[in-house]
Formats: C-alpha cells, sequence, structure tokens
C-alpha cells in the first residue's frame, strides 16, 4: 500500500530535479530546458474488475528536452560569438582533424556559440573542443557538404606569400572643358602641374610584396578644329571633325615607365622643363564629340593593349630600344623578379563636368597581409581582413540539423551527440533550407522562463509535500490495524 505514495514522491522529485537543473542553467548560453514526463502504473489481469480497480502510482516515462529557440543576446563586442536563429546546431569535435572521427562518433552538436581562437589560430569553445567547417572556395561557397569532410576552422595570422601585380584597371574621366596646352608634350614636366592637365596614382606590387606608386599623367593636347598643327613639320593642319585629343604618360617616383609600343613624345631641348630633352613612350587618346573613346594609339598602331615595359617580360611587345632604364624592373630597383609584366585596362570617357574622377580601381596584387579582423556573415562564411587590404573567405561554418531534436543524447557542456532515436546528423548551410541564419557577435540565451519555472517548483513542492501526507496517513493507519487487540 506504502509504493503508490512512494513512486508520487519519487516522480515529485524528479519534477523538482528537472525544475531546478532549468533553473540553474537560465543564465548557459544555447541550453535548453527540460520537461519532466509522466505516466500512471495500472495492473490488470483476466480475473480482475477493471470497475473496481486503482492504479499503482506513477511513474517518470521521460524527460524531454525542449528545442525551442532561446532570445539573442544583442552585440557582444566578439566577432567570434555565433547564435542560431532557428534550427541547426554547431557541429564540434574534440580533435583538429575531425575526418578522423570513425562515422558521426567523434562530433557533438551545440546551440552555444561562445567561441574564441586557441594558440594553434584554431576556433575553438571554452572547453576546447573544435569549430567544425567546410571547405569554400573564393567566393565563400562549400565544396562539400558532408559532415564526415568538415574540419577545424583555423585563422591564419597572415595571407602568406605576396603576390606580385600582373593586372590592373581603372575608370577615368577627363574634363571635357579643360584648357589645351599650347605645346602639349614638348614643355612637359612631371614636378610642373601647369604643364600637365591631370594625374592619378595607383600602386604596384613587386615580386617580394613591395608597394611601388607609379602616377599617370594627362595633357589635354588639342582639339581637331582644322587649325594649323603646330608639330607638322610640313605645316599642315588639325583635321576639322572636333575630336579631343589627351596624351598619357607614366611615372614610377621620379623614373619614366615607358608603355610597350607606345607612342613617342619629345620634350623640347630648350624647354624650361626639367625634363628638357627627354622621350617618353606613352600613349595618345581620341575622343568624338559624344565623349567617348575613339582610339587608343601608340607607335605600334591604335588599340593597342597598354602594357608596360620590363627586362625579362615573356611578351611580343619587349622593351623599346636604348630604353632598359625606363622599364618597370628598372623603376622599382634591384632584387625584383624583372619578367613582372603588368597590363592596364584604362577606361576612358571625356564628358562635360569640370571635374577630373576616377573609379572602378582594381589591383591583382598584394603584400604580406597581417590578421586585422575576422567576422562571420548570416551564411557562416567566416572573413578574415588583413593589413594589406584583403579579405578572404576562410571557411564555412558547418551545420546539423536531426529529424528527431529531442531523441539527442545530452553529454553536459550544452553539447549533445546523435543517437538511434535522434537520427543521423543531417549536413546544411546557415540560412538554406531548413538551416537558420547565423548572427555574429550574439549569443543565443537559455529559452528557460524563470516565472514558469517558479511556479513549476512550488507545484511540484506541493504534489512532493501531499505524497508524503498520503504515506504518512498509510502509516497511521498501519499503526491503528497493529493495535487492534
Amino acid at each position: 500500500m506504502f509504493n503508490t505514495s512512494i513512486s508520487g514522491i519519487r516522480g515529485s522529485q524528479k519534477y523538482l530535479d528537472t525544475t531546478s537543473n532549468n533553473i540553474s542553467n537560465a543564465n548557459s548560453y544555447g541550453f535548453k530546458r527540460s520537461r519532466a514526463e509522466f505516466a500512471d502504473l495500472y495492473s490488470n489481469s483476466v480475473f480482475s474488475s477493471v470497475k473496481t480497480n486503482t492504479g499503482m502510482g506513477t511513474t517518470t516515462t521521460n524527460v524531454a528536452q525542449q528545442f525551442s529557440q532561446g532570445s539573442l543576446s544583442g552585440d557582444t563586442g566578439n566577432n567570434l560569438d555565433m547564435a542560431i536563429s532557428g534550427n541547426g546546431f554547431f557541429v564540434l569535435s574534440s580533435s583538429e582533424n575531425g575526418t578522423n572521427a570513425t562515422a558521426n562518433g567523434g562530433r557533438s552538436y551545440t546551440r552555444n556559440g561562445a567561441f574564441q581562437i586557441n594558440k594553434d589560430g584554431f576556433i575553438v569553445t571554452a572547453m576546447g573542443d573544435y569549430l567544425q567547417g567546410y571547405d569554400v572556395d573564393k567566393s565563400g561557397n562549400a565544396t562539400n557538404l558532408d559532415i564526415t569532410s568538415t574540419h577545424a576552422i583555423q585563422i591564419p595570422s597572415d595571407t602568406g606569400a605576396p603576390k606580385m601585380t600582373s593586372k590592373m584597371g581603372m575608370t577615368v574621366n577627363l574634363p571635357a572643358n579643360a584648357e589645351s596646352l599650347k605645346h602639349a608634350m614638348t614643355d612637359f614636366d612631371h614636378k610642373d602641374s601647369s604643364t600637365y592637365t591631370n594625374a592619378t596614382s595607383q600602386t604596384v606590387y613587386d615580386s617580394l610584396g613591395g608597394a611601388h606608386t607609379i602616377t599617370y599623367y594627362f595633357v589635354k593636347d588639342h582639339v581637331n578644329d582644322g587649325t594649323p598643327n603646330p608639330q607638322d613639320p610640313a605645316g599642315g593642319n588639325y583635321p576639322n571633325d572636333g575630336h579631343t585629343i589627351w596624351n598619357v604618360v607614366a611615372y614610377m617616383g621620379d623614373t619614366q615607365v615607358d608603355i610597350s609600343g607606345g607612342k613617342k613624345f619629345t620634350v623640347d631641348a630648350g624647354s624650361a622643363s626639367s625634363d628638357h630633352g627627354q622621350v617618353y613612350y606613352g600613349v595618345q587618346l581620341e575622343f568624338g564629340t559624344d565623349g567617348k573613346l575613339i582610339k587608343q594609339s601608340g607607335e605600334a598602331g591604335t588599340d593597342l593593349s597598354i602594357t608596360f615595359t620590363n627586362n625579362g617580360a615573356a611578351t611580343a611587345n619587349q622593351p623599346l630600344a636604348g630604353r632598359a632604364g625606363n622599364t618597370l624592373a628598372a623603376a622599382m630597383g634591384g632584387g625584383v623578379d624583372d619578367s613582372q609584366e603588368v597590363s592596364l585596362d584604362l577606361n576612358y570617357t571625356q564628358y562635360g563636368s569640370s571635374k577630373f574622377s576616377i573609379s572602378n580601381v582594381t589591383n591583382d596584387g598584394y603584400s604580406t597581409g597581417l590578421l586585422e579582423n575576422v567576422e562571420v556573415d548570416e551564411y557562416g562564411v567566416i572573413l578574415a581582413s588583413y593589413s594589406n587590404g584583403r579579405q578572404e573567405a576562410i571557411a564555412m561554418v558547418a551545420m546539423a540539423n536531426f529529424n528527431n531534436n529531442q531523441g539527442l543524447q545530452k553529454i553536459g557542456d550544452t553539447q549533445w551527440k546523435e543517437s538511434l532515436h535522434s537520427g543521423e546528423a543531417q549536413a546544411g548551410q546557415a540560412k538554406t533550407g531548413l538551416m537558420g541564419a547565423i548572427k555574429g557577435a550574439n549569443l543565443e540565451l537559455s529559452n528557460v522562463e524563470l516565472a514558469t519555472e517558479l511556479v513549476d517548483l512550488i507545484i511540484a513542492q506541493r504534489a512532493y509535500q501531499a505524497n508524503a501526507q498520503a504515506l504518512q496517513t498509510q502509516n497511521t493507519a498501519m499503526d491503528s490495524i497493529m493495535n487492534i487487540r
């Protein structure tokens, strides 16, 4: 007769234990509250009467985890903190190389995104477990979505070896109403701004990662208006088509840099220019009356590809005879790869604005850079920013989901493992399909509601007391029977 009340006391104790555990983890990041579930005990046989049988007490059938979404903390100030808004779990491994794990047994899963970098540059939890990720291409797209292919994510402290520049680009708008210079290139002096119309600079990286500044000088020559051409020895006139002519030459520091096959310009030997007698090989531009470039020409003809000359460049356009001192390598100085070839894609316009402007500046080279910042986007792509201006996609945070989250096995440290009841882990990408988005610099708070838990605590306490009182009453009744004479 005592068993019924004892089972009630045990059930109430389980209710108290479950509720107390929820309350104690109210501030545990990523914690999911549990609910004690009970069922009655009932015994019946073929000879018993169902009308008069009573129950035999209660039993705990399950302590079910409740995987409802917890609130997000807001900006924590730590870019490595991550919260999942929606379904899914972070994937962890106890070793650096998660692929060494047998199937999925070596991996665990968590909603606690409080991560940090360890001494070796790996992203880990406070307990030292390694956050797992997928490999990505340069655009940040995962190359393989498979749990067994995940690996620990390591943030390199630098971008490795430098890359020398091979391609550059720039969009330039030249002011249509700029004044034509009377003698054009005959008086050009790169140190005298009155001898050119506009100038702009761009960085070139050599084979050692050194940065050099190359400057382009734009000189508005004339407008084809049918007037006499002072540069024509035969005394001819300019065409009368309204086209505008500009000249472009390049310098690196105080050293000229020739353009392969470029147009020859000569500074008058009697000029006051500090460059008197100098010969340049640059580019001549011709704009139509609509402001668009008609042709780009040099000694090699029209529409030439702009490539800076160099000693060992493996191209058909080798340095112009006798001008080895005006190559790119010479301008950069000794010790660099003299076969470095740099092609320049300059897109020109000449519109009515009085402003000289540049845009879309590109450069495929870079120096070695030191790590400055790490952040994660909503798709889980980890982006590392370096001091050389580069930003690289390092990896994609691995996500997993299960058919039955409540079947996951608790292992502590706010982590779970898959089990027969949960089903196998299903790999996924954040904010794709059923997977939730990742919020960087955020943490998911516990889904425990203290007000609800405190009410449950009172209910559990009352149930415990009531069962204890029933036990006491049964004991009193037993004493009465024992005292019958």
